[in-house]
């Protein structure tokens, strides 16, 4: 296997037996064969169809929710595209402002919720942690193996997760602890974060999402 990295007009390139790596334009593409990287493209567009869909579909944090996933699934459509097919060269460093601004956001929002004391959604920790990982990912800076191997486990398991339905039960997981309140009734309830998977083939579409994340990141170690 050779690899070899001409450096040009800031552009990077590197390229293993048949594949190769760039960082120019629109990020880190063509390190698979074109026919495969066209397939994920595909993938990742019917994902943000599915997630653009469920965005328009319901309101208040699960609209949020899903806005963080159409990012999500645009940006790694744009990581997986041949070049042949993406003209448009957007920036890495566009990519990296736009997911760095949405996990800082959650971050922020967080904090707010927990000075004021109101439960959150344990998915909101999971949504923070995969924006900060697509930054990660389209830097052109190169990669760190432990933790681009950490992330291909981590992604790897939320893929297990939604492939088997058990990332419901952690949406059921709320920080802090649920607090105790007592209604005008009497009854003592648990203040609990609102629940975020609400339709069915999310299990289909995040599990496809998680993968291909997983998939890429391997993909990017084994070839530098």
């Amino acid at each position: 296997m050779s690899m070899s990295m001409p450096m040009s007009g800031g552009h990077r390139s590197v390229s293993a037996g048949g594949l190769s790596v760039g960082s120019g334009g629109h990020g880190l593409a063509n390190i698979l064969p074109s026919w495969l990287a066209v397939i994920w493209t595909l993938v990742f567009l019917a994902v943000f169809v599915i997630h653009a869909r469920h965005l328009r579909e319901t309101t208040g944090q699960r609209r949020l929710w899903h806005s963080g996933h159409v990012l999500m699934a645009v940006g790694m459509a744009f990581m997986y595209a041949p070049s042949s097919i993406d003209h448009l060269n957007i920036p890495t460093s566009f990519w990296q402002l736009t997911f760095a601004g949405g996990a800082l956001t959650i971050i922020a929002w967080m904090l707010t919720e927990a000075a004021d004391r109101r439960p959150i959604n344990t998915l909101w920790i999971v949504m923070a942690i995969d924006l900060a990982a697509m930054v990660y990912m389209w830097s052109p800076n190169g990669y760190k193996p432990a933790l681009t191997w950490l992330l291909v486990a981590y992604f790897a398991a939320q893929t297990l997760l939604w492939a088997t339905d058990r990332m419901r039960t952690i949406d059921h997981h709320t920080l802090p602890t649920p607090t105790l309140a007592i209604t005008p009734e009497g009854a003592v309830t648990a203040t609990t974060a609102t629940p975020l998977i609400c339709y069915r083939d999310l299990r289909l579409s995040m599990s496809a999402m998680t993968l291909g994340m997983a998939y890429m990141f391997a993909a990017m170690q084994l070839l530098m």
